[in-house]
């Protein structure tokens, strides 16, 4: 059976190659994937994929599938935002898929000022790192993104609309003094807790301190953690400092559960991004959330 969802599901698995990734990017579990790939191929009478050794490649059917899947999905979604465009005087909908640190400090702040100028329109979120946003907009899944790391692409338009700075954070305990500035060399001789690979805020660490010419591997990694709630928690445990967003500490910082510290030198900011595909049709709700972002 061909449906939408299969379409979905194939051609992101045809882009990313691995069925873990393509799974962590539509939310669903690896069996899941198999399964809807099993339908496809028989519901076709022949094989999409070929998996040796753990490398998944398109055979000759599923590069002809691809080349349609790609087209078909992108006409689905012409057809719903143009059908939407008719009644978006009442509702409309937006899909954003946000990285992180975005979406769990900020974007809230935000969508709750859009909704009280913007009450009809309908907002989905989904959080994940810099890298799968990336991966939901290239495969049509959501309308647009807001990430914190660099997302290069060729079918990939990039929009800066905010600046952030990088922080280092200690236990309360730490013989550091909250709001000091301190060198590098004092941050080797620490356990540090890091994000995750794909993370934008590791990305933005790496190339910040690659360009003072330091190596992230010259520091004293110890642990890599998914979310920035995580690392807080690891640090204020004692288990270590960590570098994070400014916007992820306030509370910590008011209540004096972290110190917060810069370092010596080193310029630790990055840009906050809109990413929206390249040719790809824009609604008037986009529109309005943009012009919304670029004012806030």
């Amino acid at each position: 059976m061909l449906n939408k969802f299969s379409l979905k599901t194939f051609h992101t698995l045809a882009n990313e190659r691995s069925f873990s990734n393509t799974a962590r990017i539509l939310c669903l579990t690896q069996p899941a994937v198999s399964h809807q790939i099993h339908i496809m191929e028989d519901y076709l009478k022949t094989r999409l994929f070929d998996r040796v050794k753990g490398d998944v490649s398109l055979t000759p059917a599923g590069e002809i599938l691809y080349k349609y899947a790609q087209e078909i999905l992108e006409l689905y979604h012409q057809a719903e935002k143009e059908i939407s465009e008719l009644t978006e005087s009442v509702q409309g909908r937006l899909v954003i898929g946000a990285s992180t640190t975005i979406g769990q400090y900020l974007l809230p702040v935000i969508l709750g000022k859009f909704k009280d100028c913007h009450p009809n329109i309908d907002i989905f979120l989904t959080n994940a790192n810099t890298r799968d946003i990336s991966a939901q907009l290239l495969n049509n899944l959501i309308d647009l993104g807001l990430v914190e790391g660099p997302a290069d692409h060729k079918d990939i338009i990039v929009e800066r609309f905010m600046e952030d700075e990088l922080v280092v954070i200690a236990p309360a305990r730490h013989h550091w003094q909250d709001g000091c500035e301190i060198d590098i060399d004092e941050v080797r001789q620490e356990p540090i807790i890091l994000r995750e690979q794909g993370s934008g805020t590791r990305k933005a660490i790496e190339d910040a301190l690659s360009k003072a010419g330091i190596k992230l591997t010259d520091l004293n990694i110890k642990m890599e953690l998914g979310s920035s709630e995580s690392i807080k928690a690891a640090v204020e445990a004692g288990l270590g400092i960590s570098i994070i967003s400014q916007w992820t500490v306030l509370k910590e910082k008011k209540l004096g559960s972290l110190k917060v510290l810069r370092l010596k030198g080193i310029k630790l900011n990055r840009d906050f991004a809109v990413i929206l595909k390249n040719n790809r049709f824009k609604t008037k709700t986009m529109d309005q959330f943009l012009d919304f972002l670029k004012k806030s």
